[in-house]
């Protein structure tokens, strides 16, 4: 009886520590979109976003990373359709653009980086109006946010508020990581500004954050999926589900099979070559996007990845050489992962349409890749077994 005990305990540890098969993986497909850039364009897209007009038809848009301006493709012909120019001084002018926002074809959200300031302009670049959002209800300072691809976070306008993204707040001395809020919300009907009652994760001391870091400690990912805001810290592998209102409301922890542990290492490199080559190298995960086509949420995972003497920067810039995407259902379980060939997908840009997952193809080192051409592949979610 004991033999049989033993036995069976053993086989029940060794079920549970073995990894599951995916139900679920994302395939590359044949079909593909290319649009032709300018030569005043460059590949390093901070902010790309599609967005559909009254009609229905769809635009790729996304942010000039030479120019102060946003570039309008059809989606459907690849071809250019036009530019909203950004004016840097004068009437017009915005000093620092770090992303935008389309609510409509002649409403356009600009956010400030070195100001708590959201331009509002017209398809002209006209500023209409300017929102200020300088102090929470709390009695709270805030911080200028960017409305960006990577990580992924961008503004949500639901129901006459409007979803601000934050960072650590660094005015809050040594309570930083305690009481900075992640995200705040504008509601422009009762005219106030208040808290998520979020904070950001304890991967990192309010002491140590006012010292050396790597600068992604505490970025995140936040995506809406129509009831709930959840949110992807780099350096957690918990998942946290916050309702419109701020209240949390769950944390599920989303572990990949290609990270082990998360970079947790203390001495942070003093050369600025060898910090940019441990941000493309450690073990972490990145952004979070939800497809509501499909019901399914994507995890993009960064595993540990070993580099000599390459061009770290555009690496970072265009999204690491290696990396998986976690493919969770609306509970959150793990459908399955798919880990991407490496050097041949830029996973900084991407996009969702009603037909598949779009990853750009762009990486410099693709041996397809062209400067002047901003391409994407489709991938398809594809159920391996019932």
């Amino acid at each position: 009886m004991y033999k049989l005990s033993s036995l069976l305990i053993l086989f029940f540890l060794f079920s549970c520590g073995s990894p599951k098969e995916d139900s679920y993986i994302l395939e590359a497909s044949n079909d593909s979109l290319v649009f032709d850039l300018n030569p005043q364009t460059s590949m390093f897209i901070k902010a790309l976003f599609p967005y559909t007009d009254e009609k229905g038809r769809e635009y790729l848009t996304f942010q000039n990373n030479i120019e102060p301006e946003i570039l309008w493709y059809d989606m459907k012909s690849q071809e250019y359709i036009k530019t909203t120019k950004i004016d840097k001084e004068g009437e017009n002018g915005i000093s620092n653009f770090v992303g935008y926002y389309i609510y409509s074809d002649d409403e356009i959200y600009i956010p400030e980086g070195m100001r708590n300031t959201i331009n509002v302009i017209d398809k002209d670049g006209k500023i209409h109006r300017k929102i200020v959002y300088d102090k929470t209800t709390q009695g709270k300072s805030t911080i200028p946010f960017n409305c960006l691809s990577f990580p992924y976070t961008p503004i949500y306008m639901i129901n006459g508020k409007m979803y601000l993204p934050q960072s650590p707040n660094m005015g809050l001395g040594d309570r930083i990581v305690e009481d900075s809020p992640v995200t705040l919300i504008l509601d422009s009907i009762k005219h106030s500004l208040t808290e998520f009652e979020l904070r950001f994760p304890k991967v990192k001391s309010s002491v140590e954050l006012r010292g050396n870091t790597l600068g992604i400690e505490m970025s995140y990912s936040q995506v809406y999926d129509g009831k709930n805001f959840i949110y992807s810290f780099f350096f957690d592998e918990n998942l946290y589900i916050v309702s419109p209102d701020g209240k949390v409301r769950n944390q599920v922890k989303t572990r990949s099979k290609y990270v082990d542990e998360i970079y947790n290492e203390k001495k942070v490199p003093g050369d600025i070559t060898e910090l940019v080559r441990t941000l493309c190298t450690i073990p972490m995960y990145g952004n979070l996007i939800y497809d509501k086509y499909r019901d399914v949420y994507y995890r993009f995972v960064y595993p540990e990845t070993k580099l000599e003497n390459d061009n770290y920067m555009d690496i970072w810039q265009l999204g690491r050489t290696k990396f998986s995407i976690l493919i969770l259902d609306k509970n959150f379980e793990i459908l399955g992962e798919t880990l991407f060939p490496e050097n041949i997908y830029a996973s900084n840009l991407f996009f969702i349409r009603k037909d598949g997952l779009y990853i750009s193809t762009s990486f410099f080192k693709n041996p397809t890749f062209s400067d002047d051409k901003l391409c994407f592949r489709r991938f398809d979610l594809i159920q391996t077994k019932k």
